[in-house]
C-alpha cells in the first residue's frame, strides 16, 4: 500500500496506532515470560510436586496396631484379619450389571447400588462390607467371573481378650472422621485412619499406631487408575506392656458386679511405685461389640452408663473416709491427745440443728483411736469445730484432693474442695459452723474420685511418700523387642507429718479393721488396715466406701472400693476389698465368723 501527501494524515494515524498496538503485544509477551519464568523456575518444583501428587495416588494397607500385654506378660489386646469387599471400577469397561450387583447384595445382605455407581461414577475405589465371615468372603470367590471389580483384601481388626472387664483401660478405636481433622495436632492422620477413642489406646496411640504401607498408582486427569508400581509393606505399631493384673480385674469386676448394686468403682496402687494393679470400673461394656453401630447406640441408652469411667470421672463425697484428713489436722494442727475422750449420745447439737451418729443409740465414751475405728460422727464433728474450714481444706489439699493425680489416660476429673470463697461466689451465701461440722466427715460439697482416694491411702500406707499412679510400664518395639519407653516412678512432693501422726493413724486403721467397721477385712496371716464410709446422696440411695492397705506392718497394696447406692460401707464395699486382698495376696482362707467376731458395729 502506498500513500499520497493527501493522506499523510490518515498514515500517521495508522502508525500511531500500530505502535500502540505492537507496545500492548510486547508488555503482553513480557508479562506471560516473566509468569512462565516464575512458574517454571522459580516455582517450579512447588507446581511439579503438586502435579505428581494429584498424578499418583495410594491404596494404603493399614498396619497393624501394636498388641498389648498385662503385668505377667498375658496378651490383652491383638489382631485379627478382617474381610473387607472392595470395587475397583478401574480396567472395567463396562459398569456392572444390574444382575451382577443384585447377586452381590445378595450375598453380602445389604443394597450396594449406590454404591458401586457413586464409585464407577468417580473412578475410585470403594469399600462396600466389612467383617465378612468365611463363607460370604467363599461366595464372592465361587461368583468371582460375574462380579467383575469385586475383590476381598484382609484389613487387621482389634481383639480384646477380657474385653468387659478391662474395657475402661483399654478403650477402643474406630475411623477418624474429616471434621476431626483440623483439630488434630498430628499432621500425618487423614481422614479414615484408625485412631484411639479412650483409655490406652487413645493416650498411647502414637505408640500403637504403626505405619501404614501400601501400592501406588498413577491416575490420569480424571482421576482414573492408569498403571501401579512401588509397594511398601505396613510397619506394625509399638507393644505396651501395663501395669495391671488382669485376674485381679476380674476378680474386682465379679466383686463389684455381685454387690447389692452392682454398680462402683475398685483401684488398687503399688504402694511402693504408683503402678495401678486394678482399675475396674462397673457396670462395662464389651470392647468387641463397640465397634457395631447397633451396639454402641445399646451402650448409649443404657441408663447405668457403662461407658462411664467410675474410677476417674465420677465424683462421690468421701464420706466417713475424708475422717482420715480430719484425724491428721487434728493432731498436726491442735497437737491433739489421740486418747482425749468424748462421750457421744448419738447426736451433736449446734445452734437449732441436730447432727446425727452413725450410731443412732451413740458410742458413749470414745478417743480419737476408738472414735476412727468406729467411725463415731459425732467426735470428729467436735474436731471439725475446733479446726475450722481453712485447716480442714489446707490439709485436703495438702493430700491432692481437688486436683489431678495425673494418671496415663484422658478424661481424669480433679474433683473438688469447698471454701467459705465458693460459697459466696456460688450460693450467694455465708460459711457456716454446720458447713464445717458437715465437711469434718467428707459431707456437703466436697467431691473426689475412686483413683484420688486410692492414691490417698497409698500416701498414708507409705507416711507421706507417694507416686503419680501409672497403667504402662514398657512400651517394645514389636519387632525388635527393643525397649522404647521405660517407666520410671514419679515421686509426688513428700507430705512431711511428725512421726507420732503417722503412728497414731496407722494404728487406728489397724483398729478399724481389728474391731470396728472395717473388721470384714480381717484375715489371720496378714494385718490389714482400713477405714469404711457412707457417703450421703441426694438423689437416692447412699453410696458405699472403703480404703484399706496391707500388710499394715510392710504396706505393698493401696485400694480404694465405692459400691454405688450400696448402703453402708462395712457391710457392702468391705467384702469387695476382701476380694482383692485375697486374690493379690494369695490368701485362701475363707471368711471366718469367729475371727471377724460379730458384725454389729460394721454399717459405717
Amino acid at each position: 500500500m502506498s500513500w499520497s501527501t493527501d493522506n499523510r494524515f490518515a498514515y500517521n494515524l495508522f502508525v500511531e496506532k500500530h505502535k500502540v498496538i505492537l507496545i500492548i503485544l510486547i508488555v503482553c509477551f513480557v508479562v506471560l515470560s516473566m509468569k512462565l519464568f516464575y512458574m517454571q523456575i522459580i516455582r517450579g518444583n512447588y507446581y511439579r510436586n503438586i502435579s505428581e501428587h494429584q498424578r499418583i495416588n495410594t491404596a494404603h494397607e493399614r498396619a497393624f496396631r501394636g498388641l498389648i500385654y498385662d503385668t505377667n506378660e498375658k496378651v490383652l489386646v491383638n489382631n485379627v484379619t478382617n474381610y473387607v469387599a472392595l470395587f475397583y471400577p478401574f480396567e472395567q469397561q463396562y459398569e456392572p450389571t444390574e444382575e451382577s450387583i443384585e447377586k452381590l447384595s445378595k450375598i453380602l445382605q445389604k443394597d450396594i447400588k449406590s454404591s458401586i455407581e457413586k464409585s464407577w461414577r468417580y473412578g475410585r475405589v470403594i469399600k462396600l462390607a466389612d467383617n465378612l465371615t468365611i463363607d460370604e468372603v467363599f461366595k464372592i470367590q465361587e461368583n468371582k467371573l460375574f462380579l467383575p471389580g469385586i475383590t476381598v483384601v484382609e484389613e487387621p481388626k482389634r481383639v480384646c481378650h477380657d474385653s468387659v472387664e478391662n474395657a475402661h483401660i483399654i478403650g477402643y478405636v474406630n475411623e477418624l472422621r474429616l471434621e476431626e481433622l483440623d483439630n488434630m495436632d498430628n499432621t500425618e492422620l487423614k481422614v479414615g485412619d484408625i485412631i484411639g477413642r479412650c483409655g490406652i489406646e487413645q493416650s498411647y496411640d502414637k505408640y500403637l499406631r504403626g505405619k501404614d504401607g501400601g501400592y501406588s498408582f498413577e491416575v490420569n486427569a480424571r482421576g482414573q487408575h492408569q498403571k501401579t508400581f512401588d509397594y511398601e509393606a505396613p510397619v506394625i505399631g509399638n507393644s505396651l506392656y501395663l501395669t495391671v493384673d488382669t485376674e485381679l480385674q476380674k476378680t474386682a469386676y465379679q466383686a463389684l458386679k455381685n454387690s447389692s448394686s452392682g454398680k462402683g468403682a475398685a483401684v488398687a496402687i503399688d504402694v511402693k511405685t504408683g503402678a495401678i494393679k486394678a482399675f475396674v470400673s462397673c457396670p462395662s461394656y464389651d470392647l468387641n461389640k463397640v465397634s457395631s453401630a447397633k451396639d454402641y447406640r445399646r451402650y448409649l441408652k443404657n441408663k447405668n452408663l457403662p461407658f462411664f469411667n467410675r474410677c476417674i470421672q465420677a465424683l462421690y463425697p468421701p464420706g466417713s473416709t475424708f475422717k482420715i484428713v480430719t484425724f491428721i489436722a487434728a493432731l498436726e494442727h491442735l497437737h491433739f491427745d489421740p486418747y482425749t475422750k468424748e462421750d457421744c449420745t448419738g447426736k451433736f447439737e449446734l445452734g437449732d440443728r441436730f447432727y446425727a451418729c452413725s450410731s443412732r443409740a451413740g458410742h458413749r465414751k470414745l478417743n480419737l483411736i476408738s472414735a476412727m475405728a468406729y467411725s463415731c460422727n459425732v467426735y470428729f464433728y467436735i474436731l471439725g469445730l475446733d479446726l475450722g474450714v481453712r485447716v480442714i481444706d489446707e490439709y485436703a489439699k495438702m493430700f491432692r484432693l481437688g486436683e489431678k493425680t495425673g494418671i496415663d489416660i484422658y478424661s481424669e476429673k480433679k474433683g473438688f474442695v469447698p471454701t467459705p470463697e465458693w460459697k459466696k461466689s456460688k450460693m450467694k451465701m455465708p460459711w457456716l459452723k454446720g458447713d464445717t461440722v458437715i465437711l469434718s466427715i467428707g459431707q456437703g460439697a466436697l467431691w473426689v474420685t475412686p483413683l484420688q482416694m486410692a492414691n490417698l491411702m497409698a500416701t498414708v500406707a507409705n507416711k507421706g511418700v507417694s507416686y503419680k499412679p501409672y497403667l504402662v510400664e514398657e512400651i517394645k518395639d514389636s519387632i525388635t523387642k527393643k525397649t522404647v519407653y521405660k517407666h520410671k516412678p514419679e515421686e509426688n512432693e513428700k507430705i512431711e507429718l511428725n512421726s507420732n501422726t503417722w503412728k497414731q493413724l496407722h494404728k487406728a486403721l489397724e483398729a478399724a479393721v481389728d474391731y470396728g467397721t472395717a473388721k470384714r477385712t480381717k484375715f489371720k496371716d496378714i494385718t490389714v488396715a482400713a477405714k469404711t464410709g457412707t457417703a450421703e446422696n441426694p438423689q437416692g440411695e447412699d453410696h458405699a466406701w472403703v480404703v484399706a492397705y496391707a500388710p499394715a506392718d510392710d504396706p505393698k497394696l493401696a485400694l480404694a472400693v465405692i459400691v454405688e447406692n450400696g448402703g453402708f460401707g462395712g457391710s457392702v464395699s468391705v467384702p469387695v476389698a476382701r476380694e482383692i486382698f485375697k486374690k493379690y495376696f494369695n490368701i485362701t482362707e475363707e471368711y471366718d465368723e469367729e475371727l471377724i467376731n460379730g458384725n454389729k458395729n460394721d454399717t459405717h
